[in-house]
């Protein structure tokens, strides 16, 4: 059973009237509902109770709802798992997204004024999921996959005994790709895992749990918070320049807070966008050996790279590897790769056994099969190429307003200045036909709102088609160039 506090706002004034602040400055009168939903995950309890206040009037057309971050707080739940509710409810028609003001409830508006339209109906570079590649004949190579597989091999698979652990062809591509990729991986153990974030999960319990402190970029994705949250780990930012975290700055997050673990996207940070430079990599290796830190290397971006040195080249005793093929085919093929050093590999195989068990052998055949034939290169080559594009376009629109982005990654960062931050622009983007996903949706939860970094991340690779993205990169391009406009 969850509890879930939702707060909804006892005042019927019009969102158009409210001041710019939150819901939690603009009013005073609140009233807090409770509700009590089983086994229901939580952005589906959030829904359902805007679905109910709703439809019972409790909550009005033009009410404000609270903040991604009240609600938060209010439900014991991230962020982002408000925003996948709100989401949610801005695509069934529910709420919409007023500029400058924050979320309200759909409908007619007082005193005349519209909404904006429904998440359905935006240009959407807020979800960093990549469709697959359409430089690739992903239809081709889905059912050579299959047909491989009802020729014969399921059956050769459900007739092995040792179902219980990973098959040893499946380990031996996977330690040959490891090692096509600058990996040691001969002073390791391959892991398949169901996801990244799966393989994420276990690396924590196997090096940070039970209160931990793990060294963090400023702003941080929701799958590291989450499964932080899940090991009882602290995550404890770290200042950046545009080369990575800084060395001194680990340094007095080692002896002030105790850290003992590094969580690195050294290839391309998520929201950040952050390419660790050599030297960096280097300086960031030589303080995890020296202190005795591990590293864990979380970097789907790595295959993508041609120029990659993973920092488990320079550490390969302190480092823990994780990589996912989902920002390359997809989310269609969830399934992860962890690369162990000895010392770590039996406490992470038995962590591994008690979260998932193991990968599906069917999964992993697919995947080992690309990696064996070649054609995961062949997606490799696709997405780059398809990023490249992407990048060259964003940088085209938007590079004269800092916006930074690597040529093969999926996403990119727009850092924003007065008179902007990060949730009014993405208000005022979504009236300009644009989604797109502020920075303060990535912020550690303790942190005051003056210490965010001020800017959005761009997804490049979940539009329908180039065209589509380049039509969203103009309508941010020309709110930059205009500024905010008032509506009212």
């Amino acid at each position: 059973m969850i509890n879930v506090r939702v707060l909804a706002t006892s005042s019927s004034r019009p969102c158009h009237q409210a001041s710019d602040r939150t819901v939690d400055n603009s009013y005073q009168r609140k009233k807090t509902i409770e509700m009590t939903a089983a086994r229901t995950p939580g952005y589906q309890a959030i829904l359902q109770r805007l679905q109910d206040d709703i439809a019972a009037k409790a909550l009005l057309p033009g009410q404000l709802v609270p903040s991604h971050r009240a609600m938060a707080k209010a439900c014991g739940v991230s962020t982002a798992t408000v925003t996948r509710a709100y989401n949610e409810a801005i695509r069934q028609g529910l709420l919409t997204p007023l500029q400058g003001k924050g979320t309200c409830v759909a409908g007619q508006m007082h005193h005349g004024a519209t909404t904006s339209a429904s998440f359905a109906d935006l240009h959407n570079l807020a979800t960093n999921a990549p469709t697959v590649p359409r430089h690739l004949n992903s239809s081709v190579v889905l059912h050579d996959a299959f047909t491989r597989l009802a020729g014969g091999q399921v059956q050769a698979l459900l007739a092995r005994s040792d179902q219980t652990h990973e098959l040893p062809h499946h380990v031996e591509q996977v330690t040959a790709w490891f090692s096509s990729l600058g990996i040691p991986s001969d002073q390791g153990a391959a892991f398949i895992t169901p996801g990244a974030q799966a393989a994420l999960l276990v690396a924590l319990r196997t090096v940070a749990s039970g209160g931990a402190a793990i060294a963090c970029e400023p702003l941080i994705n929701s799958g590291l918070r989450a499964a932080a949250d899940f090991v009882g780990a602290r995550l404890v930012p770290v200042a950046c320049d545009d080369e990575g975290p800084l060395p001194d700055a680990l340094i007095t997050a080692i002896e002030k807070h105790g850290v003992r673990t590094v969580y690195a996207s050294p290839t391309s940070s998520n929201p950040l966008a952050l390419h660790w430079g050599v030297a960096r990599r280097r300086e960031i290796a030589e303080l995890a050996t020296q202190r005795r830190l591990w590293i864990v290397e979380d970097d789907d971006y790595l295959p993508l790279d041609p120029n990659a040195m993973p920092l488990c080249s320079l550490a390969p005793e302190r480092t823990l590897v994780l990589l996912g093929l989902s920002k390359i085919t997809g989310f269609m093929m969830r399934t992860g790769f962890a690369w162990v050093p000895h010392a770590l590999a039996e406490d992470y195989r038995r962590h591994l056994r008690a979260a998932v068990w193991m990968t599906s052998p069917i999964l992993a055949e697919v995947a080992t099969h690309w990696l064996a034939s070649g054609v995961l290169g062949q997606w490799i080559e696709a997405r780059r190429s398809e990023a490249a594009e992407h990048q060259s376009l964003a940088m085209r629109a938007l590079g004269r307003h800092g916006y930074r982005g690597p040529t093969y990654g999926t996403h990119g960062w727009l850092p924003l200045s007065l008179p902007w931050d990060a949730e009014r622009f993405m208000h005022f983007a979504q009236r300009h036909g644009v989604a797109v996903t502020p920075g303060t949706e990535f912020r550690l939860p303790r942190r005051r709102s003056g210490d965010s970094v001020q800017g959005v991340r761009i997804s490049l690779c979940s539009t329908q088609s180039t065209q589509e993205f380049h039509v969203a990169l103009g309508g941010l391009a020309t709110l930059l160039d205009e500024g905010p406009q008032t509506d009212c």
